[in-house]
């Protein structure tokens, strides 16, 4: 691009392409991708914040109608392994195990404990009351700064800490120093509310396997690779 264009561009408004698409009822989301014998899968999430699971049995929701299986944390651990962490901050950051589904111990409220794969999403979704589990209560740490305190209640135990890491942001001099000369300084505390995300179409996924090679196609409703988060291109 020469300066000539780029100075055009500078002040220029930018008309939006997605809204025809998008009024009309023909933009192509996740959840109107239909293959033949696609199954849903269905999660059953933790109503607790801290739990030991003491048991987990999926054979009732094996007897609902249309359920094709069902499996709890302990049946998948050796295969799905841990969730890895995209970016690790710093050298020394604390990466607990981060299963997919948990396996011993729930750490929040929603951490899945099962899933249910069914012909229909109802069917699936239904089948998730059939799931047995039994919880032992752990105490619950709430607060950021509690967590941090000594004899806090520990999220992960064999870290022996809740602090994750320590990131310090340094640039130029010292924070110390600059402060030495200035002639006011201001000392404040910001408490910032949750922010909670919701998108038109939250993250969904579907996957098409190719028997004859043994390759998948995967339309995945997310940041990446191909769509924005809250909207599936048409």
């Amino acid at each position: 691009m020469t300066d000539q264009a780029a100075e055009r561009e500078i002040g220029r408004s930018r008309l939006r392409k997605e809204d025809a698409r998008l009024i009309t009822g023909q933009t192509n989301w996740a959840d109107n991708i239909q293959v033949t014998g696609l199954l849903h899968l269905a999660v059953l999430r933790s109503p607790m914040a801290h739990a030991r699971i003491t048991s987990v049995d999926v054979a009732p929701a094996l007897e609902r109608p249309g359920v094709v299986a069902a499996f709890s944390g302990a049946d998948l651990a050796e295969g799905l392994g841990s969730l890895p962490c995209a970016w690790p901050v710093t050298e020394d950051i604390v990466l607990p195990d981060h299963p997919p589904i948990a396996v011993d111990e729930v750490r929040y409220a929603g951490d899945p404990v099962a899933v249910v794969v069914a012909r229909d999403r109802y069917a699936a979704a239904d089948a998730l009351e059939a799931i047995e589990v039994e919880y032992e209560p752990l105490p619950p740490v709430l607060d950021l700064e509690a967590a941090l305190a000594e004899g806090s209640p520990l999220v992960h135990a064999d870290k022996g800490t809740n602090r994750c890491y320590t990131w310090p942001l340094a640039t130029g001099e010292s924070f110390e120093a600059v402060r030495e000369r200035a002639e006011v300084t201001l000392k404040r505390r910001y408490h910032q509310q949750r922010l909670i995300p919701n998108a038109m179409e939250p993250r969904a996924v579907v996957v098409t396997p190719l028997a004859s090679s043994g390759e998948y196609t995967v339309y995945s409703a997310t940041q990446i690779p191909t769509s924005c988060g809250s909207c599936w291109p048409s």
